[in-house]
């Protein structure tokens, strides 16, 4: 599904999505013809999850070490 797809599911903004997969909390496949990112329901779920955590006053860091254990 497209960014714009999972910023309707999630309430994220494109740009909170992309600082996620760049600080490594969120790996997102790319589209072998045209590298665009190729978003799935796993990847949705994440970003619920980390924005909940973001909601409770975690850090970045703190969600790192969290999904790590998980």
């Amino acid at each position: 599904m497209t960014i714009k797809e999972v910023e309707k599911r999630t309430g994220l903004t494109a740009k909170t999505i992309r600082y996620y997969e760049k600080e490594g909390l969120l790996q997102v496949k790319r589209d072998k013809n045209n590298s665009y990112r190729n978003y799935s329901e796993d990847d949705v779920l994440l970003l619920k999850k980390i924005k909940l955590f973001r909601y409770l006053e975690f850090g970045v860091s703190e969600i790192k070490d969290i999904l790590k254990m998980s």
